[in-house]
């Protein structure tokens, strides 16, 4: 009797093990917050976090900016958000191995969103549009206008195929297009970008200063939001980046109450 009862709780506990282990790896982190400017917030499991350097980033995680605020988050693909104030975005599937291209999906819920995307199959959700891409970059804006939902989709470098969720067939967007849906459309409409729309959203999406990624050390946007790239230098910290990573080809002063970070990130074909 005593044997099994043993027997019994060494499963138990066995068993119990593997679920605790599973819950583990299921919380392994798949981001980090590399850069914030202002404040912004993590809300996971009905709790919110300050968001601060080096914090981890999981799975269903949302995260907001409050006003005259910036987050930069660094993730396992080597994909790179930054989210402007009074923004918000969750991380809705990550995954990524070096044998295997994985698949990342990003909601924004609301507000502006630079992307640099990493070595998935990498999609933003936002309650008008879809975006897929990969190895590209690009200017999320999302929010209401005149009355209406609409989403906003700047292609600065590669593709980004946008389609609406429910409505047959898709649209490819290349550097210097831009695409706004609004709620109810049917129709998805592609313009050269307007002068000044890049600039707008690179400025509100700029913490200030920007991730140490190799690159050309300067690329100018041209007009409608094409990346222009000239010889290149080197730049103060490396070879800087092109100009839709920092809004320009200057290096931006500290704001006081940011964090500098310093991040070498290898981008695939480059």
């Amino acid at each position: 009797m005593k044997v099994k009862k043993f027997a019994l709780m060494f499963f138990l506990v066995f068993f119990i093990g593997l679920g605790l282990s599973g819950v583990a790896l299921a919380k392994d982190d798949v981001g980090s917050v590399v850069a914030v400017r202002g404040k912004a917030v993590i809300d996971r499991e009905h709790k919110t976090i300050e968001a601060k350097v080096s914090d981890g980033i999981f799975i269903n995680d949302a995260i907001s900016t409050l006003e005259a605020s910036r987050v930069k988050m660094l993730f396992i693909d080597d994909s790179v958000l930054t989210l402007g104030e009074k923004s918000k975005m969750v991380v809705k599937e990550l995954f990524y191995s070096k044998v295997k291209i994985g698949e990342s999906v990003f909601n924004l819920v609301d507000g502006k969103m630079r992307a640099i995307v990493g070595k998935t199959n990498f999609e933003v959700h936002t309650p008008t549009a879809v975006a897929a891409a990969r190895g590209t970059a690009g200017l999320f804006e999302t929010g209401i206008k005149d009355g209406k939902r609409y989403t906003t989709i700047i292609c600065l470098e590669g593709e980004f195929q946008v389609s609406i969720e429910g409505v047959e067939g898709s649209v490819t967007l290349t550097p210097g297009m831009m695409i706004t849906i609004f709620e109810g459309d049917i129709k998805l409409v592609p313009v050269t970008t307007p002068a000044g729309e890049t600039d707008r959203l690179l400025k509100g999406t700029d913490i200030g200063y920007e991730l140490s990624i190799p690159g050309p050390a300067e690329i100018k946007v041209g007009p409608g939001g094409a990346a222009i790239q000239p010889a290149g230098q080197m730049g103060p910290t490396g070879p800087a980046g092109p100009a839709w990573m920092t809004g320009n080809s200057q290096q931006q002063p500290l704001p006081k109450n940011t964090t500098p970070v310093n991040i070498n990130v290898n981008f695939p074909g480059k």
